[in-house]
């Protein structure tokens, strides 16, 4: 089949379907004897008769049924291809909105995005740090592809998907100049904390540990991100509450100290949160090399 022409294929294929050499000429924009003669040469290229001509009609051989299933698969696939290679140039071109809250980004998600911006760099991605209701309201309005937040997330709607994706550690932090020495939460009472701001699920968890340990303690400067955490406490404003690993590299440059407690801290609990069927194609990629992949 290696000099067969790829027209006469496409003819055929229109004979097939039409079931007469006119019709087809018709469809093809070509004369009925070009029909014929493509036709013919096609058979005498594969040393098979396609089809039966009657007085009633054309109608396809055994051999001419074969090729006509093999050639409709192969026109499906091609169509599939197709669309595949639109699909790569809409997420190498495309944009991702990506919601989550500032505690989640460095110690966890900024990774990711730096990994997939090396892989995809045309892609334009946007961050996102609303409270979890709002961004939950963006998801839905589609302006938001995906949420990543820590639990606990709650919501009035029925298609979102929540799915449980990474546990993060937390730690209290404070300055080097501060030569407080605290070893459990009951030293923490009485101290100038700057904690995150109460609407955020990282604060209520820490309540709930300062309930369970009997702890009573008065926040005095709060801040909605874990940034102004962090230099507040590089500052040596108060002894702060974050992410363990969005401190790592202050701590080795001296900067802020990790305190070791007696207790255990609640972890982050990291959720991937979408609404499946509304996932684009760029979305999609991301979650499959960057999340899933670890999993």
């Amino acid at each position: 089949m290696d000099g067969i022409n790829l027209n006469s294929l496409r003819v055929f294929l229109e004979v097939a379907n039409s079931n007469s050499f006119l019709e087809a000429a018709n469809r093809l924009y070509i004369s009925q004897p070009a029909v014929s003669q493509n036709i013919a040469k096609l058979e005498s290229d594969l040393g098979i008769q396609l089809f039966y001509r009657e007085n009633r009609g054309i109608s396809l051989t055994p051999s001419g049924e074969l090729l006509y299933k093999y050639l409709r698969e192969t026109k499906s696939l091609l169509k599939s291809c197709e669309r595949a290679m639109a699909s790569i140039n809409d997420i190498e071109e495309g944009k991702l909105v990506i919601g989550v809250q500032s505690h989640i980004v460095r110690g966890y998600l900024m990774d990711k995005i730096e990994h997939f911006r090396q892989n995809h760099p045309r892609v334009k991605i946007s961050v996102e740090d609303h409270s979890t209701n709002s961004m939950i309201a963006k998801l839905e309005s589609r302006n938001i592809d995906f949420i990543v937040d820590s639990s606990p997330i709650t919501s009035i709607y029925n298609n979102i998907t929540i799915e449980p994706i990474e546990s993060i550690e937390t730690c209290f932090i404070k300055s080097t100049q501060n030569k407080d020495k605290i070893t459990s939460l009951k030293d923490l009472e009485g101290k100038s904390l700057v904690l995150p701001a109460e609407r955020g699920s990282l604060r209520q968890n820490l309540n709930k540990t300062f309930d369970e340990y009997d702890i009573n303690v008065v926040s005095k400067l709060e801040f909605t991100t874990e940034e102004l955490i962090i230099e507040a406490v590089r500052r040596n404003i108060g002894i702060g509450y974050v992410a363990s690993n969005s401190v790592e590299y202050l701590e080795e440059a001296n900067a802020i100290e990790i305190i070791d407690l007696d207790e255990k801290l609640p972890e982050i609990e990291i959720n991937l949160v979408c609404i499946e069927n509304n996932l684009n194609n760029v979305a999609k990629l991301f979650i499959e090399e960057e999340i899933k992949n670890e999993e």
